[in-house]
Parts: structure tokens; sequence; C-alpha cells
């Protein structure tokens, strides 16, 4: 909390000045369960991620790489249809879990291994007013080399929590790598801009990796006033770049509050995959349920997310939850 109270306090200069009209996009979101009061299980994860200028901003720039990859993969469904725009993100992301005693140094078999995740994520995103399609591929690490191990004993440092007594037997290591696609569409809109606004949008994805296979599905609603563009206001640490295209279309200051909910379908994860004598036994059916509320300007998203899903383990009836901060600014 100390340290994005900092990085707050030095974009807030920031929100006065208009942002241009075609300028990169900048995201941080921090995901922490302490924000929804338990520290078990999915217990921290941190994204950096960077959404590019459209390619259709300079006609005239025919070596642009974005303009590249477009033009590359106008194949793919949902691509270099000339009503609509694309952009890229890049986001380098970590994430941790670790068992609910964090004091033991010796494994905890009859709950979740301590597990470390760093990995980085290119993806191609398509929209128009109605619908959005994208798609990435990723690849990282699970192990020591994650650098989970560093980062929790640092914040646990500075906040006075409890240290963590056994990353000595983290999974791992290992390298992750795979694909993703998405898709969204925008199924009801009223009002307008400058004005209250109430939307219902339907999103669905699949991924393909040696780190979590699964397909998921959900709906959201949105509400507020002078609403962002983009398509589902899904800014948390452990989820794509879906919520960043269009997050700046915006014509003045606003407010938005929102809430969703999503099946998923799990048929592989290397939790499960790797857990060894630890009694980890993935749940292939999850839901997920959030609500949160937004701030925005032209230039700066500022958002507090609160998500919970059911047991992800097949024999605990335990749910996780989670929060999320979140703020994106042009530069």
């Amino acid at each position: 909390m100390i340290r994005h109270s900092w990085c707050l306090l030095l974009v807030l200069p920031l929100w006065a000045v208009p942002a241009p009209a075609h300028a990169d996009v900048l995201t941080l979101s921090w995901d922490n369960d302490l924000l929804t009061g338990t520290d078990r299980g999915y217990t921290n994860g941190v994204r950096l991620s960077w959404l590019s200028k459209t390619a259709e901003w300079n006609h005239d720039c025919r070596l642009c790489p974005v303009a590249k990859a477009r033009d590359s993969l106008v194949w793919l469904p949902g691509m270099g249809s000339a009503a609509s725009r694309h952009a890229a993100t890049f986001s380098l992301r970590q994430i941790m879990v670790t068992p609910e005693d964090i004091e033991a140094s010796e494994p905890v078999l009859d709950d979740v291994p301590y597990v470390g995740y760093l990995s980085a994520e290119a993806s191609l995103w398509s929209w128009s007013e109605q619908a959005i399609t994208g798609y990435g591929l990723l690849l990282g690490v699970v192990g020591k080399d994650s650098g989970a191990e560093n980062t929790q004993r640092w914040v646990h440092k500075v906040t006075g929590s409890t240290s963590p007594s056994g990353w000595g037997n983290q999974l791992g290591t290992d390298l992750v790598g795979g694909v993703q696609v998405l898709h969204g569409r925008k199924l009801a809109r009223s009002g307008s801009a400058g004005d209250y606004q109430n939307e219902f949008s339907w999103v669905g994805g699949a991924r393909l990796s040696n780190f979590i296979t699964s397909v998921e599905t959900g709906l959201v609603w949105r509400a507020g006033y002078n609403l962002p563009g983009n398509f589902v206001p899904d800014y948390a640490g452990v989820s794509t770049g879906v919520g960043l295209p269009g997050i700046m279309d915006v014509t003045g200051p606003g407010w938005s509050v929102f809430a969703g909910l999503v099946a998923e379908w799990v048929p592989y994860s290397y939790l499960d995959e790797r857990s060894g004598d630890y009694s980890y036994d993935q749940q292939p059916w999850i839901g997920h349920a959030g609500m949160g509320v937004g701030w925005h300007t032209p230039g700066f998203n500022l958002s507090l997310t609160l998500r919970a899903t059911t047991a992800q383990e097949a024999s605990s009836k335990q749910a996780l939850s989670f929060g999320t901060l979140s703020f994106s600014w042009q530069y």
C-alpha cells in the first residue's frame, strides 16, 4: 500500500494535463488478498502493461510494428477489418501462491504449495464500437527465478507482516508458455457521452499453456458517468490486457461502478500436475464474481475491484478472494 501511494502521488500532476489524441498507455495493477481480509492461496500479483497507439493513427507508417502485425494476421477471425482499430499490449506479470501458514518452514502438504510465477505477454487487439477480439502469446518461468520470494519478503518487511519461511519448498524451476484468444461484445448500452450511462457486455476466451489451460465466459454490467470505451473493466494482475483497448476513450471526467460473473473450466493446472506429495486437486469448474468502482479523466483511470472465486481445490470448500488496485495513464 505504501509503495503504491507513492506512485499515486507521482502521477497526480498528470490528471490536469490533457492527454494527446494518440498516445501510449501504461497500466499498473496490484492484486492482494489482504484487501479482502485473507492471506492465503493467491496472495499477491503485480502487472505492468503497455498499450500501443492504434495501427490506424498514422496511415502513412507502413513499417510500424502494430500495423505490420495487423496486416500479417488478417487471416485470423476478427482481425484486419477496415472498420476496426488495432493495438498491441505488452505485459510483465508476477504472481505468487502461498499456504495459509507462512510461518511453517516445512511443506504444508494439506494446503497449496509455494508457487512463484513471472511472465511476459504480448497480445494484438482489434475492436470496433460493438466487439473486441484479441490473440496473445506468453512466456515465463515458475520457481526461484520468478523473484516471487524476494518480492514477498520485501513487501512483508515494509508492511511489518510475518516473514514467510517456506519458500525453500516452492515448485519449479520450469519454463512456461502458451497462447490465448479472447472475444467480447457489448450487448446493450443506454445513455450518451456527458451523461449517465448503463451497459452490459459479454466476454469469452480460451488459454492453452503448460501453466494453466482454461476456457471461460461471463457477463459484465457497468454504469456511471462518461463511461470509458473499453469493453471489460478487468484490470487484475492475473487477467489479460482485455480491459485496456478503449480505456482512454472518454470526453471528460467521470466515474463508474461495475460487477461481473464468470464461469471457467480448467482441464489442466500446473499446481495440480506438479504438486507431488501435496493434496492439491484442481477443481475443474470455477465460478468468479467481482465488483468495483472507478474514476477517470481524459488520460487517467483509477479503479478498485474486489473479486471472489469458488474453491480452486476439489477437496476444499474455502473460496478465494482478493482485491485489485489499478491505475492507467497516457503519456
